[in-house]
């Protein structure tokens, strides 16, 4: 077996990933909605414990961060509602701009990573009816 099916076997391939059900973090507010179709998000940030004391008074943490997404990023963001997969979004994608459906799950699965990483999206433990 070679060392990629290794990897492939230990974490489940694409399988998993593409069975997610994700929705937008419920503290997250959308700032803007503009005409072209982009948005901004903002998501709330934590003071990290060693803001709290006197450095608070020095060092001004924002409350919010913005993600300012395009009109492909909204539409993705847009479609993780809490009931589709992921698999349904990337076809989605991939019919909306005619593309291959492993191009479009490149594309999907690696802006919904960073979206996930920002905390803009959330993980759905299970679908939402």
């Amino acid at each position: 077996m070679s060392k990629r099916e290794q990897t492939a076997a230990v974490t489940g391939g694409w399988t998993p990933m593409l069975a997610a059900v994700l929705l937008p973090n419920q503290a997250a507010r959308v700032v803007r909605d503009e005409a072209d179709g982009s948005l901004t998000v903002a998501v709330p940030t934590r003071k990290p414990s060693f803001f709290r004391g006197l450095i608070s008074w020095l060092v001004r943490v924002p409350r919010e961060r913005l993600t300012i997404l395009d009109p492909m990023g909204a539409a993705i963001w847009k479609s993780c509602n809490g009931k589709r997969t992921v698999e349904e979004i990337v076809e989605k994608f991939a019919a909306f701009y005619r593309l291959s459906f492993h191009e479009s799950r490149v594309s999907v699965t690696g802006y919904i990573s960073s979206l996930l990483q920002r905390g803009v999206l959330a993980v759905a433990v299970e679908p939402v009816k």
